[in-house]
């Protein structure tokens, strides 16, 4: 399983900021990850994109935290899509403009 992260910051720092709290926040879910990538996303300025990993011992941990990130998923084949775009689709963690989680079919 692996999220990818769309962060609103306006610069590499902060984003680093924001990811360290959501980190944390999934903690409290006992889900945890490691960054395998963070960049600026082309498509709009001031995002930033950060793949992050999900430790194979938390994966059936990962559903329930769901619902605690946005009030709305897009379910497609094995993926999950939030966005504050979204008609209907609160996000409730700050900062976090949209994201995504890939389930593996491994």
């Amino acid at each position: 399983m692996k999220f990818t992260l769309f962060l609103e910051a306006s610069n590499s720092e902060e984003t680093n900021k924001h990811l360290d709290d959501f980190k944390k926040f999934a903690v409290n879910y006992k889900v945890f990850m490691s960054a395998s990538g963070i960049g600026d996303y082309w498509k709009i300025k001031g995002m930033y994109k950060v793949f992050l990993d999900i430790d194979e011992s938390s994966e059936s941990n990962v559903k329930p935290m769901l619902n605690n990130i946005a009030s709305k998923w897009l379910e497609l084949p094995n993926e999950f899509l939030a966005s504050n775009t979204m008609d209907g689709c609160e996000i409730y963690i700050p900062n976090l403009h949209m994201i995504t989680l890939v389930i593996d079919d491994n």
